[in-house]
């Protein structure tokens, strides 16, 4: 560029002030060699705009021009002091450029870091520069009147078709209960009375909103006394005993299971024809199609030789069906060896608690009492071995009974039901605190109870009041027992 003659660019690029100051000073001190020309200097582009787009004006100096032409200077007009006084002239420059090139650099940053610090500069009415910094106190209080008045229109008029389809999938899945609900019932009918009393109370159960998965009949369909007629022998079980029994059940909304009692099986005539009647009409009952019954949602398994012993697991609570009736009237049947069936319903206690996982349990059975001692041996251990699984006895006695901590074990509890025509809604909540809590239970409003003869009850006041208004859709019917088998 300092060939060319752009000596103005000098005044912005450092590179070039110090290769105007080495060509000169190469230029100069050639004059002390015999060869007095430069090679000539190489063709360069115009030169370029200046910074603000403007043309450079170009100072022709005496030294340039004889460069420009490639011609060596005179010796005798410069001596070597102007040399040196022009190379540090130049050499000057240079150094000036860069300290103010440094200076452009610093300053900015020392200005960034004033503004983080909150400090800003000014020229005051003399044309000084003064710092100032910003107030924390605004210069004016905020107005409380608002610049515009509010509309009372809204901005945008209601659309009237919705902004989404509505969808038939919902968007969460409903949470399913861990609690374990079911009806049961024991110990009728007895009569004619409550035999049309039942369907009404199942009807009443199904539409109580209870979220109940099945029934339980805890066994003694028909009454067991006098045990002998006339003649001092055992009364006949008619076949058309169990089919009645049947045909009243299936007025049930639920799946139903039933356990055997002693009065419909050994207080008959014919145990071993009685329990034939049981298993072809009564004890699968819970596995028919043609009701129009919810699916359980539990394999149910069966004892292969006693099929009136069953179990399955739902939400969590294993459920074991037990036979464990009354000893019964006499011995002379195939059943007679009362030990050995109360061991093979231990068994089956025992396997079911070895195959199956679960939180708590719930057993049933037809009767708690003192011939069935040698099973309750058996369930002790069994609850001692499980401390922490909560377990239910559900039976009938005729009257309600609750005995918490059954037999000193505080994982045991016992529930007898009496013999009222109402089913009772019992609920397990298998992950709850204590075994009072797992187990609790709604006797709801019973209608009808306390055989020989059948009572009908009414509640003048209270949350049972018109309950058992359908007990008059009854009252014509025998209240006496029946006496199956009798002419």
């Amino acid at each position: 560029h300092c060939q060319q003659g752009t000596a103005s660019l000098c005044h912005h690029n450092c590179r070039s002030v110090l290769c105007c100051a080495l060509i000169l000073k190469t230029a100069m001190t050639s004059n002390d060699d015999d060869d007095d020309s430069i090679p000539p200097p190489p063709s360069y582009p115009p030169p370029p705009l200046s910074p603000v787009g403007e043309d450079v004006e170009i100072q022709s100096t005496p030294v340039l021009e004889r460069l420009n032409k490639g011609e060596a200077p005179e010796s005798n007009r410069k001596d070597k002091k102007k040399k040196y006084i022009l190379c540090a002239i130049l050499l000057l420059s240079f150094v000036g450029v860069c300290v103010g090139a440094a200076l452009g650099i610093v300053l900015p940053r020392q200005k960034s870091a004033d503004v983080e610090l909150g400090i800003y500069q000014a020229l005051d009415g003399d044309g000084n520069i003064i710092d100032i910094t910003p107030s924390s106190t605004p210069s004016e209080s905020p107005s409380s009147v608002p610049s515009q008045s509010p509309s009372t229109n809204p901005s945008l008029s209601p659309s009237l078709s919705p902004s989404l389809d509505p969808t038939t999938t919902p968007s969460m899945s409903p949470t399913e209960t861990k609690t374990l609900t079911f009806f049961a019932i024991g110990d009728v009918p007895y009569s004619d009375l409550e035999a049309c009393l039942i369907p009404h109370e199942l009807d009443k159960a199904a539409n109580s909103g209870a979220d109940a998965k099945f029934l339980l009949h805890l066994g003694d369909i028909r009454d067991g006394k006098p045990y002998v007629n006339s003649g001092g022998q055992p009364r006949p079980c008619p076949e058309y005993l169990y089919e009645d029994v049947a045909t009243i059940f299936e007025k049930s909304f639920l799946p139903t299971f039933f356990s055997m009692g002693d009065n419909a099986w050994l207080d008959c005539e014919d145990p071993d024809e009685s329990y034939t009647f049981w298993k072809k009409h009564l004890l699968t009952f819970n596995e028919r199609k043609d009701l129009g019954w919810p699916e359980l949602g539990a394999t149910v398994s069966r004892n292969e030789d006693h099929i009136e012993m069953y179990s399955f697991v739902l939400k969590d609570v294993l459920m074991i069906g037990q036979g464990l009736p009354g000893e019964g009237w006499s011995d002379d049947h195939a059943w007679n060896q009362w030990n050995v069936y109360l061991d093979e319903n231990a068994r089956w206690m025992e396997k079911s608690f070895a195959e199956n996982e679960f939180k708590a349990v719930i057993i049933c059975g037809n009767s708690s009492k003192g011939w069935n001692e040698r099973y309750f041996l058996r369930l002790e251990k069994v609850a001692k071995q499980n401390p922490d699984i909560p377990i239910m006895f559900l039976g009938d006695e005729h009257e309600f009974q609750e005995e918490p901590e059954f037999r000193g074990i505080p994982n045991l509890h016992r529930i007898a039901l009496d013999d009222v025509v109402t089913p009772t809604l019992i609920t397990v909540d298998p992950y709850a605190t204590g075994t009072l809590n797992v187990f609790t239970y709604d006797r709801r409003c019973p209608c009808a109870g306390n055989h020989r003869p059948t009572q009908l009850f009414t509640y003048t006041s209270g949350v049972c009041t018109g309950v058992c208004d359908t007990n008059d859709l009854c009252i014509n019917e025998d209240a006496s027992s029946v006496l199956w088998g009798e002419v």
